[in-house]
């Protein structure tokens, strides 16, 4: 069967999945979701796999965290091939006014020594405060 005058096939495509997550102590996360774009097109998505079919080709996926605006952001360019399927994975940071992670393999939390250095810090700050005002 032939096709009509001037049609054209659509390009080839292929699967990107953006694999969001975010560390557990920031479960105030769990409400809101990733912001993702790809090529500068806005993407509302959810947290965890978020499957995108693309016609095959090179783009720039950028990923950040909605939560009392964004904060977050992550960088990765990536070429998806006709019939390919590429996972990118996205991390939160511990901490707003961070960057996040974003690669080819699982990522780990950014800043999550340090939240957690600070955290003890405040709280061995708090117990001297407590025995001073105690004594």
């Amino acid at each position: 069967m032939t096709q009509p005058f001037g049609y054209q096939a659509p390009p080839p495509a292929g699967r990107l999945v953006v694999d969001s997550a975010y560390g557990a102590g920031a479960f105030m996360l769990a409400r809101t979701g990733p912001k993702i774009e790809v090529d500068g097109r806005p993407i509302r998505a959810k947290w965890g796999q978020w499957p995108l079919d693309l016609p095959a080709g090179s783009y720039h996926v950028r990923v950040s965290t909605r939560y009392l605006g964004e904060f977050g952001p992550a960088e990765h360019a990536v070429t998806v091939h006709p019939g390919q399927h590429v996972v990118l994975y996205y991390r939160a940071p511990a901490a707003m006014g961070m960057r996040g992670s974003i690669g080819f393999t699982p990522q780990k939390t950014r800043g999550l020594g340090l939240v957690t250095v600070l955290s003890v810090l405040a709280l061995v700050l708090a117990l001297v405060v407590a025995a001073l005002l105690l004594s």
